[in-house]
């Protein structure tokens, strides 16, 4: 069955691992991962990791590793199109059979190139027009940025794009259903943006799928996005998520409300700014955000809507496992205007003082009262304890302390005021897993190296041959690998979907997640990982060798044996060398 790459994404994106294992695999969360007894060989003590960031399992004790879809395959006993009927089904996903599967792809392709099509078409327009370009200028916004984010300009026209794209032969109905052209009650079809400024929103592969526009004065409405459409589902992406994860280095991201919040960061040089695209933080954004950063920062307008948006939002991300802060922009201003009015580095300056979750959420009680009355203490204190009745036991004896010296009012009496305490959870002792690991042989480590290096130039395959390959899953990986023949950037979905039994798919899993190519000469490191897999080649040549010579002394073959004793110094010499 053919399965789309994009489908196939949607999917792992929709079925979160940690929720999917936790369904069989008890866990428990001990820091940023969350541990169990391995399902696939026996122990007493854990070994068995999820890492939800990354939405990987590996086990620590026998070596398995994988993905949700890997897991599905073995711990069910099911092959990879069974698996992801599986997920798809959790998901409400629909999978279509091959041919209409194949046809709901190439359909696909065409909104994909509209999208492109029409943000060239702006752009163009853009250039053309140096009044319009004077708005951005006014906000700050240089040309280098304009070309980076592809910002446009939508001709103050009913038909301007709508003729664009059917003069490139695409069809009028899909233009109405890709969201670039609107029909009305009596069939007229016109431009759904007219004379508005254009924001491209990218996927996370960079592709556009959709568009944001705003107007230059105060007309309502202010913004106007794209709606749903075959490619672009609300609440499924994040503006600027493809630029953070091309350019930033940081391990958080921080997200903001609007599209001009997120470029005027990022063209000060916060590039790891994303924002949610006009909608309340989703779930699906949420775990965007946790599958992409170990840290997330809100950094919403200092507005009352903005903060209002502010706690919505800690509660999601809350609630998906993510460490979250709030950065406090000084009152009456967003980002935006913030960094553009005070720089960069004052803007650093809040990052650095941001606020844990809890502590955010603390100081907002405090809104609206006076702490120095008594009655304004009990009510801060009533306030505080529905806060901190959703802490664990740790978090909760310090914030209580905390209240306590802030208010004057007893730990105690604070205490008898939280409802339903539940038992302490008990916080596993890593120390107990002190055991032995399962150690990776460096020669297994060298061949996924040599397949990754080789995903990204499959040019090298007349130095990176089949015969090089010990594993067979390796080997069946190096095979899907040389046969694709589309696009670069589409290989790593080509070759998952194609790696259909247990064993390969865990494998392309690890090499694509975990294995990191060091930023030198590819000649040098093919050379190093080549000589690791000899080595070890030789090592079992080696033993071979020995056999055969114990087995022909055995036998009184005293010549024979002396032969591959021989041959036996000489490969010994040799790996001495390596």
């Amino acid at each position: 069955m053919f399965v789309a790459e994009e489908i196939i994404e949607k999917i792992k994106e929709s079925n979160d691992i940690v929720d999917i294992i936790s369904e069989s695999v008890p866990l428990k969360r001990v820091g940023r991962n969350y541990w169990g007894l391995c399902p696939f060989h026996s122990e007493k003590t854990p070994s068995f990791s999820v890492t939800r960031e990354k939405q990987l399992f590996k086990c620590f004790g026998c070596g398995e590793g994988g993905n949700v879809i890997t897991f599905i395959m073995k711990t069910k006993n099911l092959d990879f199109n069974e698996s992801l009927r599986i997920l798809a089904d959790k998901a409400n996903i629909t999978l279509e059979e091959t041919a209409e599967n194949k046809k709901s792809h190439d359909r696909l392709e065409i909104y994909y190139k509209m999208h492109v099509d029409a943000a060239r078409f702006f752009f163009k327009n853009l250039s053309d027009h140096k009044d319009i370009r004077e708005y951005f200028y006014r906000r700050g916004i240089t040309d280098h940025t304009i070309r980076t984010f592809g910002l446009g300009y939508a001709l103050n026209s009913w038909d301007s794009l709508l003729k664009y794209l059917k003069a490139m032969n695409y069809r009028e109905d899909d233009i109405v259903k890709g969201g670039l052209a609107t029909k009305n009650e009596k069939g007229k079809v016109y431009d759904r943006f007219r004379n508005r400024i254009i924001f491209p929103v990218f996927d996370v592969r960079g592709r556009v799928i959709a568009f944001g526009a705003r107007v230059m004065d105060d007309s309502k409405p202010k913004y106007l996005n794209s709606p749903e459409t075959p490619i672009y589902n609300k609440g499924t992406h994040l503006y600027g998520l493809n630029f953070a994860r091309k350019n930033s280095k940081e391990k958080s991201l921080i997200i903001v409300e609007g599209y001009m919040d997120c470029i005027s960061l990022s063209q000060a040089g916060v590039k790891n700014a994303v924002a949610s695209l006009g909608t309340a933080l989703t779930k699906i954004q949420a775990r965007l955000l946790r599958r992409n950063s170990e840290e997330v920062y809100i950094s919403y307008d200092a507005d009352n809507a903005g903060q209002a948006a502010t706690v919505r939002g800690l509660d999601i991300l809350r609630a998906e496992g993510i460490d979250v802060k709030v950065i406090l922009i000084p009152e009456g201003k967003d980002p935006d205007d913030y960094i553009r009015k005070e720089g960069l580095d004052k803007y650093l300056q809040l990052v650095n003082k941001a606020l844990p979750l809890i502590d955010y959420k603390i100081q907002k009680a405090k809104e609206g009262l006076n702490i120095r009355e008594d009655s304004g203490r009990i009510a801060y204190a009533k306030r505080v304890v529905g806060i901190l009745n959703d802490l664990d036991p740790i978090e909760k004896d310090v914030y209580v302390q905390k209240v306590s010296e802030d208010t004057g009012i007893s730990e105690n009496a604070l205490m008898s005021l939280m409802k339903g305490d539940e038992e302490g959870i008990r916080i596993m002792d890593t120390s107990s897993m002190k055991k032995t690991l399962h150690i990776e042989s460096a020669h297994i480590k060298a061949e996924r190296a040599l397949l990754k290096i080789l995903s990204k130039a499959p040019y090298l395959k007349d130095r990176i041959q089949l015969e090089d390959f010990i594993l067979p899953s390796h080997r069946k990986i190096y095979r899907i690998i040389t046969s694709y023949e589309g696009p670069k950037e589409n290989i790593t979905g080509y070759v998952e979907s194609h790696c259909n039994d247990i064993e390969t798919s865990k494998e392309w899993t690890i090499t694509t997640e975990l294995v990191e190519i060091p930023d030198i000469d590819v000649d040098i490191l093919i050379d190093d990982f080549m000589k690791t897999i000899n080595h070890y080649k030789g090592i079992l040549t080696q033993k071979e060798l020995m056999v055969e010579i114990r087995e022909l002394e055995k036998q009184g073959r005293t010549q024979e044996s002396l032969e591959l004793a021989k041959k036996l110094i000489e490969l010994q010499k040799t790996l001495g060398r390596y």
